[in-house]
């Protein structure tokens, strides 16, 4: 009975001492003195309810320090920092720390107090170059093979480079993010590549319609996108359209509908076509109802764009 008793006291005073607000369990070394990074290694520390929200935390950990690190060395070499630079390695380090993550980082140290999981992990800089060099790689070639794509009509050829501008700007940056981090001195060329292929030899491009509202916005359109129009024998791409009226009167409003009928023609053929009609109501008279609808075609341009306007699919 006694023995018990001892035993009940020493378990009350225990728990008094845990509960005791002045009383904190002991943080491991590596919690508080955690390994400085180094050539090869960065390092991060994180905490949570579970392992994966403890690896979470250490690899944003870890991706603080490389967005800091890559801004100052990029800083340091162009004397100029932009925002967008800025923002994009805030938002690219975060995807790409995901990605390397799982092959790439390793869990050093762990323990768990006061039901909270702590983790020490590191992360290989040399594997983290790597995986952007390889990236790089894949962009460079997939430039490289379109740019000497001569399989396709050139219209054609010239989408395809539009739709790669995204991809030409991320190898560029991902150019800068290996050059922040390595001694290497990569220039970031491939957007600029790009422009240097699509300005040598603009699309030349022709107009079949007879509205000049209508000929005014698409012109201006292409223009904006470097094409030049033109009144050329042998085109890169054809612009035909043909418009039809209609009326009826209600409630002493002329109520005039235009029917647009559109096709996208290049030296392959048929790129794309198009059906669509607007209508407008005036009590002005036909003309000024035919010019409404019109008004509406060319907005229906600025808003939705040419492309989509003939039927294109676009991205």
């Amino acid at each position: 009975m006694t023995r018990y008793l001892i035993c009940s006291l020493i378990a009350l005073m225990l728990s008094a001492c845990q509960s005791f607000p002045g009383f904190e369990p002991s943080m491991p070394d590596w919690w508080v003195s955690p390994p400085e990074d180094n050539s090869k290694w960065l390092y991060g520390l994180g905490e949570g309810a579970h392992l994966n929200a403890a690896n979470q935390q250490a690899l944003s950990n870890i991706a603080g320090k490389l967005q800091t690190t890559i801004s100052a060395s990029l800083s340091r070499r162009t004397q100029e920092t932009t925002i967008s630079t800025s923002d994009y390695i805030d938002r690219q380090l975060s995807s790409e720390i995901e990605k390397v993550s799982l092959s790439h980082f390793e869990i050093v140290k762990t323990d768990t107090i006061s039901d909270r999981v702590m983790v020490l992990v590191r992360v290989d800089k040399d594997a983290l170059v790597n995986n952007w060099s390889r990236q790089l790689n894949t962009i460079e070639n997939e430039l490289a093979k379109l740019l000497a794509n001569q399989q396709i009509s050139r219209f054609q050829w010239w989408v395809a480079t539009r739709h790669f501008v995204s991809r030409a700007e991320e190898g560029d940056k991902l150019a800068s993010l290996i050059s922040g981090l390595t001694s290497k001195d990569i220039t970031p060329y491939l957007a600029q590549k790009l422009r240097h292929a699509t300005s040598q030899h603009p699309l030349s491009v022709k107009i079949k319609g007879d509205r000049t509202l209508i000929n005014r916005a698409l012109i201006a359109d292409l223009l904006s996108q470097g094409l030049r129009v033109d009144d050329c024998k042998k085109c890169d791409l054809i612009i035909d359209y043909d418009t039809q009226f209609s009326s009826s009167v209600l409630f002493g409003e002329n109520i005039v509908k235009m029917d647009f009928v559109g096709t996208l023609t290049d030296g392959s053929g048929v790129v794309s076509s198009s059906h669509w009609k607007v209508s407008a109501a005036s009590v002005s008279g036909l003309d000024v109802g035919k010019n409404a609808t019109q008004s509406m075609a060319v907005q229906k341009i600025k808003g939705e764009g040419l492309w989509k306007v003939f039927g294109m699919e676009t991205k």
